[in-house]
């Protein structure tokens, strides 16, 4: 009976160690209760489950690379942001066959994902 516990925590654990190696470095996903609004640290892009900047779901550093937000399990669910990598920032859409370009945001912008692509992100990535 042992034996058999330590193979369902197992079985638990490797699931979601696979999950947070998929993010890749810089990657955050942070689940929890709703914060302040806009609640982000410098140099950093933050993305919120809700419309106002509240509910934070992801927090990337400015690593010039995917940030696969969707593999970290908080994919379609982007409503709000702010960007403060000192760059700008590129949200995608995977459609199933390819990376789809949903919205660019400017340095120290933040504000509301537009109505046609809102909760509909699964990544973003920080480039010049």
């Amino acid at each position: 009976m042992t034996i058999t516990h330590r193979t369902t925590v197992i079985r638990r654990i490797v699931p979601l160690a696979a999950a947070v190696l998929t993010l890749g470095a810089g990657a955050a996903v942070v689940a929890g209760p709703a914060s302040a609004n806009y609640d982000c640290p410098g140099g950093m892009f933050c993305g919120y489950d809700n419309p106002n900047g509240t509910g934070m779901i992801v927090q990337v550093d400015s690593g010039c690379f995917l940030h696969d937000i969707g593999n970290g399990g908080v994919g379609d669910r982007l409503s709000s942001y702010w960007n403060r990598t000192g760059q700008k920032a590129t949200v995608y859409n995977w459609t199933g066959r390819e990376w789809q370009v949903l919205v660019t945001i400017p340095d120290n912008t933040r504000g509301t994902m537009p109505k046609n692509v809102d909760n509909i992100a699964d990544a973003v990535k920080i480039c010049d």
